[in-house]
């Protein structure tokens, strides 16, 4: 396949998983639409690799799993997409390559998928039906916004947690994390310019 993009929306979902098992690159497939997955900045990593570790004991004392950028997410409409981290409990088979019951999701946002990942893939997101919350980290100051499912299932937009003093309130893990553990070594550009990754 060439290019950056392209449609597959005829695959199946078992074909496309087989196709993308193969390739080099890791692809993402949301509303039919494919897309390689780019690599990121330092900051990127860094901001992700701080989160799963400020997440892993909680989430383990709650018997839960923590999984990266690695293990691919999958809709029940067939979109296939890579959170930067992803939490699910339950009874977890370690051989598989494919989360479908997510309870949290995060993402790192970069301008180069900024639109990407607030309007597609949110939506995507929003079809998961034990999906609580979504979480937007910013890269370029430290900002993180949370999207949640209510009680009566309808998503709502929380308040965002900024600045290095503020803390993430996350009821859904039973747990706090303090956003200067997130952006632990890691330098902000100047204002005006935003790191891509």
């Amino acid at each position: 396949m060439a290019g950056a993009s392209a449609r597959l929306a005829d695959l199946s979902l078992p074909g496309f998983l087989a196709w993308e098992e193969r390739q080099e690159l890791r692809w993402e497939r949301v509303g039919g639409v494919v897309r390689a997955m780019a690599g990121g900045t330092r900051a990127h990593d860094k901001i992700a690799g701080n989160l799963r570790f400020a997440l892993h004991g909680p989430v383990r004392r709650r018997g839960c799993e923590l999984f990266g950028s690695d293990v691919k997410v999958v809709t029940p409409k067939g979109d296939v997409v890579y959170p930067d981290l992803s939490v699910r409990c339950g009874p977890g088979n370690d051989r598989l390559t494919t989360v479908d019951d997510p309870l949290v999701v995060a993402e790192v946002l970069s301008e180069s998928t900024l639109k990407h990942d607030l309007v597609l893939k949110r939506l995507a997101y929003k079809t998961i039906p034990s999906l609580k919350l979504i979480l937007y980290l910013a890269q370029d100051r430290p900002r993180i916004d949370l999207v949640r499912r209510g009680p009566d299932g309808r998503w709502d937009d929380g308040e965002p947690a900024v600045g290095l003093d503020a803390v993430l309130e996350l009821p859904e893990l039973g747990c706090t994390v303090p956003l200067a553990a997130v952006y632990e070594g890691v330098s902000f550009a100047p204002a005006g310019e935003i790191e891509e990754g």
